[in-house]
């Protein structure tokens, strides 16, 4: 009896062992995820939303899963427990089975998180390594996946082909997610005026932009009319048809789930001397003409054109809101080309003017950085006191 019980204790002990040692071997085959993963070929499948470990081991390690989405919507990889001596990196990538390159990358290389668009169900690749390939660590990696669901009625629309139609007036909700995100939108105008955009909210750590566009004819892509422009946004459009904008953070380094809210107005030609853009466009004045401009949108600057018949001083004023700071500056005109005269000088100013000479204004607000949708009232005067002309061409002193 005593034997047997030996026996049994013997068994039990053995067992015991066994289990003590195959343990980690469990967990270690549940951390490789399949390894070897060196090649997308090998990639360890995984489940969205679920935590996985595993490591960059050797100089030049990389490893290769793959997680199926159900549709559009966006891929956010997370990590922990990165290594002090790595700069852990992803790339994402779809799987080409009968293609020599097998991978087609989809994005480049990106540091933590890292979140990217998904237009439909389909299984998504990516990989880590260390940025330069020239460390490793023994420490495990905690990282997981997780596909969130398309929440942008917008979406997709992250080129100007696939843009977006709102109207004018039309309270707007997008987002900016992930930080790669490029809205595209496009709206109707039926004649000349201003395009402006304006939101009432944007996430906080969103410096939203905004840049227009145009197509020469339907066949034709979208080439841009404006550079990038903080909120509000505007600019003219001297003839009806469809423009094109995007919205995006500036410097595509931050993102936000929080809505933004914004509409694009449109707003009838206000400046009774446009189109007058440039000196080509120059609207004509003669000495004592008041004239109601704009300067509007921010950046706007109006080109003016007189001749003097008579030489002497004569006053440039302009009535304005009190926000403005309008400035001109005076060109003459030499071999057919307009010659700056004098640097920018602040409104009200006199000028010396010559008989028969043709001169050019450029008038524009300081620094570019002001605007008003009230009219300015610009004044070309003959100051008091001077020579006039008489019919038959002489002077006559007052």
């Amino acid at each position: 009896m005593k034997q047997f019980f030996r026996q049994i204790t013997g068994v039990i002990t053995i067992l015991i062992f066994i289990a003590a040692c195959s343990s980690p071997k469990e967990k270690n085959k549940k951390d490789d995820i399949g390894e070897p993963n060196n090649t997308i070929l090998q990639a360890g499948l995984l489940e969205s939303g679920k935590s996985y470990s595993m490591k960059i081991d050797t100089i030049g390690d990389v490893d290769w899963f793959a997680v199926p989405v159900s549709g559009p919507g966006y891929l956010n990889l997370s990590t922990k427990n990165i290594p002090e001596n790595l700069q852990l990196v992803v790339r994402f990538a779809k799987k080409q089975e009968w293609e020599q390159q097998k991978e087609k990358w989809i994005s480049g290389e990106m540091d933590f998180p890292a979140t990217i668009p998904i237009e439909k169900a389909d299984t998504i690749y990516f990989v880590f390594k260390d940025k330069y390939n020239n460390n490793a660590a023994e420490e495990s990696i905690e990282f997981k996946a997780d596909f969130i669901e398309e929440f942008d009625e917008y979406e997709s629309n992250n080129i100007a082909d696939s843009a977006k139609a709102v109207a004018t007036g039309e309270s707007i909700k997008s987002y900016f997610y992930p930080p790669s995100d490029v809205d595209w939108f496009k709206t109707e105008v039926d004649t000349s005026g201003y395009l402006m955009i304006q939101a009432r909210s944007i996430p906080e750590n969103i410096k939203a932009e905004a840049r227009f566009a145009k197509k020469s004819d339907d066949f034709s892509k979208a080439e841009y009319i404006s550079g990038g422009m903080g909120l509000p946004a505007a600019i003219q459009v001297t003839e009806p048809g469809e423009y094109f904008f995007y919205l995006k953070d500036r410097y595509n380094s931050n993102m936000s789930r929080d809505k933004a809210e914004w509409k694009i107005d449109f707003i009838s030609e206000i400046d009774s001397t446009e189109p007058n853009n440039s000196f080509d466009e120059a609207y004509q004045l003669a000495v004592n003409d008041t004239v109601k401009t704009a300067i509007f949108p921010k950046g706007d600057q109006d080109y003016f054109m007189f001749t003097p018949k008579i030489s002497g001083e004569l006053r440039l004023a302009a009535k304005h809101s009190k926000d403005l700071r309008p400035e001109i500056q005076l060109y003459e005109e030499k071999d057919f080309e307009p010659q700056p005269i004098d640097n920018w000088q602040s409104l009200p100013t006199n000028i010396e003017v010559e008989a028969e000479q043709k001169y050019y204004i450029r008038l524009h607000t300081k620094h570019d950085n002001a605007y008003s949708k009230e009219p300015v009232l610009f004044m070309i005067i003959q100051l008091e006191g001077q020579a006039n002309l008489q019919e038959n061409g002489e002077e006559k002193e007052e």
